[in-house]
């Protein structure tokens, strides 16, 4: 059997051409190809003009002069075109996909980690190689500098010996010290490496996190107050902020239930007023997911600074934190919706002519929702360089990404390959968490976009329905639960991927009220109450022990930990009693509430710190 072909792009080779840049690119199987060549745009994809030459059996090389930029190319193993799967990212626009080769400008120079790493006792250790442009140009020692990212300045220095720019620091706190490392060549070419370090008594895995949902304008108010909740207006602002959420989090909420990831819902500006949705309600942006600009935080949540400050008090006591990014679509009234930027108006995801399976990546979620074609070159910047943006302002640790599967698999490969090279220079990877919304048999579906140029993980939507199926509805046995479970991991064997095991989420009924027989009602006009029947909590805290026990990074939504009641979207998105007890709409469910929500701490701590968990 043909193994997959390999292109590596070694850039940086002397005797190039002035203006192009030295690449060497492979192919390898298992010995059967006869005749193997790259065609692509740099050479009007003629198979006769690269020819590759077998230096070994089933190894087979060919080295190219090509100008800094982006190329596309298939490679033509015994007259058939093979996309190269090896290749991180992919090609444009309509058609088949081909692979793209992106080519650096050998002309600058490049900082190369050798070593990045921190102890326990506050110790940071770097090691930095300087590499040289093509004409050789040394570093200017004069220009090197480094800081932290709260501004502190170092002192790094560069080794007689091996010309390495080292770096030490001690003294520094538990949590997340950024290095910011810099230096320009002889000629003033300016080269830069950013390297993310933690201070820490054991060293972080994505693969043993406990991540913790949180939509910002439904979880607490200034100071961690509980929210009020109008039933009549579901789709109204609760007056959640960024102050209330840190305040929970200087309180231990989240460090009881042993999550180390914070996900936040997005933040950015959203429109006033309400829009009407498919089901002929009205609904406010409260939920994040309508940007009316690139960046910046939406007043009513708080502003940039207390962003700032909620996720230095996060990184403080070692959690990580994700922030929700949505590239696809944006509001109407968002400067960028005036731009020719945009699939055809008049196709709302869903509605008769529009099916989902049919037009996913061109549809929009409403007529107010602009989606964006990813076609457009100056389209896709845009919104790639926004989504990028909060990383770099705001020092995060990875992203979860809205929407996967309406965006082209080039766009969600180009993210992954952007905030990888910009953030994940240290050594633990700049995380990706992809949303691929799909019923129980949507293994395909969601594998598309794993792998190792892909995102990093996804929510295991199958495995939710299987959990539901067996511990909610009843209508699924243990033996059927344990087939689901075995089809998850087959489906993502090999991608390398960390999957994230949940038992709902912002856009579906509460497991409880599932579980109580309580959530088909209208979520508008009839929400479920919050069940007294302690059999529907205790079945809940059973599927959450399943999904807090299972290998990968799981997802508490908010108001889980509770046993929070409601329907479907915006039902399921009640704002968090904190203290059920002291409402009397929910007296009679207290006892049952609690004793979720010690049972949900209890499975936390006990991922967090039994070794076979």
């Amino acid at each position: 059997m043909r193994r997959a072909g390999l292109a590596v792009g070694l850039l940086g080779a002397g005797c190039a051409p002035p203006g192009t840049c030295g690449v060497e690119l492979w192919y390898v199987d298992q010995g059967q190809a006869q005749e193997v060549a790259v065609i692509g745009d740099f050479n009007g994809w003629d198979p006769t003009a690269h020819p590759m030459r077998e230096v070994d059996p089933g190894a087979w090389t060919v080295a190219l002069d090509l100008p800094p930029g982006d190329h596309d190319y298939m490679l033509r193993v015994d007259g058939v075109p093979v996309r190269d799967p090896y290749a991180p990212l992919l090609s444009w626009g309509p058609g088949p996909e081909r692979s793209r080769l992106r080519v650096d400008d050998c002309a600058q120079p490049a900082l190369r980690p050798l070593e990045a790493r921190a102890t326990a006792g506050g110790e940071l250790h770097v090691r930095a190689a300087f590499v040289p442009g093509v004409d050789g140009d040394p570093i200017d020692p004069a220009s090197i500098s480094a800081e932290l990212g709260d501004g502190t300045r170092l002192r790094p220095r560069i080794s007689p010996v091996t010309d390495d720019l080292r770096l030490r620091v001690a003294g520094l706190p538990p949590g997340k010290h950024t290095v910011h490392l810099r230096a320009r060549d002889a000629a003033g070419r300016p080269a830069a490496l950013r390297l993310p370090l933690w201070v820490e008594e054991a060293p972080f895995r994505w693969d043993d996190a406990l991540i913790y949902s949180v939509m910002v304008d439904r979880f607490a108010g200034d100071g961690g107050a509980s929210l009020a909740w109008d039933p009549a207006r579901p789709g109204a602002r609760a007056g959640g902020t960024l102050a209330g959420l840190r305040a929970k989090l200087e309180e231990g909420w989240f460090e009881a239930l042993g999550v180390n990831v914070l996900w936040l819902g997005p933040v950015q500006p959203n429109p006033d007023g309400a829009f009407p949705t498919p089901s002929g309600h009205e609904m406010e942006g409260y939920h994040g997911y309508w940007a009316t600009a690139p960046d910046g935080v939406d007043p009513r949540l708080g502003d940039a600074a207390e962003l700032d400050a909620l996720i230095a008090a996060a990184h403080d006591r070692g959690m990580r934190v994700l922030l929700d990014v949505v590239p696809n679509h944006v509001h109407e009234e968002h400067p960028w919706a005036a731009e020719a930027w945009w699939s055809p108006p008049g196709c709302v995801c869903g509605a008769p002519g529009c099916a989902w399976s049919e037009h996913i990546e061109d549809c929009w979620f409403a007529d107010y929702l602009p989606d964006l074609d990813w076609t457009v070159p100056a389209a896709r910047e845009a919104s790639l360089g926004a989504a990028l943006g909060w990383a770099e302002r705001h020092d995060l640790d990875g992203y979860r990404v809205d929407a996967v599967p309406m965006m082209p698999r080039a766009a969600v490969r180009e993210l992954a390959w952007r905030a990888r090279q910009a953030h994940g220079q240290g050594p633990l990877p700049f995380f990706l968490l992809g949303e691929t919304f799909t019923g129980p048999g949507g293994f395909a579906d969601i594998r598309r976009n794993l792998g190792p140029f892909g995102l990093s993980g996804q929510f295991d939507f199958p495995l939710m329905w299987a959990l539901r199926a067996w511990a909610a509805w009843g209508s699924a046995s243990g033996a059927e639960l344990l087939e689901a479970l075995a089809a998850s991991e087959a489906a993502w064997a090999g991608s390398g991927a960390v999957m994230s095991p949940f038992v709902g989420n912002h856009d579906v009924s509460r497991f409880v009220s599932e579980a109580a027989g309580q959530a088909t009602g209208d979520p508008w006009a009839s929400p479920p109450p919050q069940p007294v029947d302690p059999g529907a909590y205790e079945r809940l805290i059973v599927a959450q022990a399943v999904a807090l026990s299972l290998p990968g990074a799981p997802v508490l939504w908010q108001g889980d930990e509770l046993g929070l009641a409601g329907a479907t979207d915006p039902d399921c998105r009640r704002p968090v009693p904190f203290d059920p007890a002291a409402g009397p709409a929910t007296a009679a469910a207290a006892g049952p509430m609690a004793a979720v929500l010690a049972a949900t701490r209890a499975l936390g701590q006990a991922r967090r710190c039994l070794p076979a968990l």
